[in-house]
């Protein structure tokens, strides 16, 4: 479980804890006053880490104020405190932590959505910590069902009359979550527990870590920067993390980074020596490595255009279950082999210098 929430609705606003558990515990009180069209007036939001992990990240804060078609954000603690001001369209909405995590947030937003009576309602979340701003929607594509975009995905909600979030599940992005309505939470005592496996050394960490591979195959040097998701216990091929027929990043977050300082050939395809990313492709009876020119992108965004090569990859049964995906480039007396092992399954192919 990466989070849980309280919270309280007025007519006049809404207030509430939330906790956070990744990479460690911390719990965001928020409190947010309305307008009398139902827009987010002001919203103060206070992080803290619980006392039982000492080490943990200090307090920080901010408060935003929107005035007509602006916004005041005024930055405590951080490392980027201070106060700017920005322009905001009306009913613009601001995100507690990195995404609209905060079920209250999430709510405000298909609230406002049904009050408009549209089916397609335009809003704008603010990252205050960023200082960005990001246009989307709330979609209405069922009598008591919404959706609103997540990086090309759908986040959907199950919704009553008036706006209240029943459920709402990201099954379909790529963060995965799922979010019910619960009773009996006593928010301070989970906290109090979280934080206390993180002093120890026991938490849940960053959801998918950054890792770097770095191999000399036949006298190339050869660099891998790849994020590391993990399996907890989900179906991963040809399930929700990684579907059949669908270009996936090879990793989690930012796209899959491979560089070589000599020629290659991967999986009987030339690769010039140079920077690529590498995606990859699913089915039931088949799997292949995409090898793709463009770089430095987010790993959800991909054009076939710059594809160099898409090679065959093998597949074979492991023994025993690799709890993260892992990427491994072996010597071999022909050259090398990549490796991508998660699961039960790993899947390679040969390269060689040219």
């Amino acid at each position: 479980t990466l989070s849980f929430e309280v919270y309280t609705r007025t007519a006049d606003g809404f207030e509430g804890d939330v906790l956070i558990r990744s990479p460690v515990t911390r719990i965001a009180h928020y409190e947010a006053t309305l307008t009398s069209e139902g827009h987010v007036a002001r919203m103060n939001v206070e992080w803290r880490t619980p006392k039982e992990n000492p080490d943990g990240p200090s307090a920080r804060g901010f408060t935003i104020t929107f005035e007509g078609d602006s916004a005041t954000v005024e930055r405590r603690g951080g490392r980027n405190p201070g106060t700017t001001r920005m322009a905001a369209p009306i009913g613009t909405i601001p995100i507690v932590g990195k995404s609209p995590i905060a079920f209250a947030v999430f709510e405000q937003a298909v609230r406002q959505a049904v009050a408009s009576g549209s089916e397609n309602y335009a809003i704008t979340l603010l990252q205050s910590r960023r200082m960005r701003l990001g246009p989307n929607a709330i979609v209405r594509f069922a009598p008591d069902s919404v959706s609103m975009d997540y990086f090309g995905n759908p986040i959907v909600a199950r919704v009553d009359e008036v706006g209240r979030v029943l459920g709402r599940s990201g099954e379909r992005t790529t963060v995965k979550i799922v979010g019910e309505r619960i009773s009996g939470v006593d928010l301070e005592r989970l906290a109090a527990g979280f934080a206390a496996r993180d002093a120890r050394g026991e938490g849940l960490g960053v959801a998918s870590p950054r890792a770097t591979v770095e191999a000399s195959v036949g006298g190339a040097a050869i660099n891998i920067v790849y994020s590391r998701p993990a399996k907890r216990g989900r179906e991963i091929w040809g399930g929700l993390l990684v579907p059949w027929n669908v270009v996936w990043r090879t990793g989690a977050n930012a796209a899959t980074a491979f560089s070589t300082d000599r020629d290659l050939e991967i999986g009987g395809a030339g690769v010039p020596a140079g920077d690529y990313t590498l995606y990859s492709v699913y089915t039931a009876e088949s799997a292949k490595l995409i090898i793709n020119r463009q770089t430095g992108q987010w790993g959800t965004v991909y054009n076939e255009d710059q594809d160099l090569a898409r090679v065959d990859l093998a597949r074979e049964s492991l023994p025993e279950t690799v709890e993260r995906f892992t990427i491994a480039v072996e010597s071999t007396d022909d050259g090398g082999v990549l490796r991508f092992s998660w699961g039960r399954t790993r899947f390679s192919v040969p390269l060689k210098v040219r």
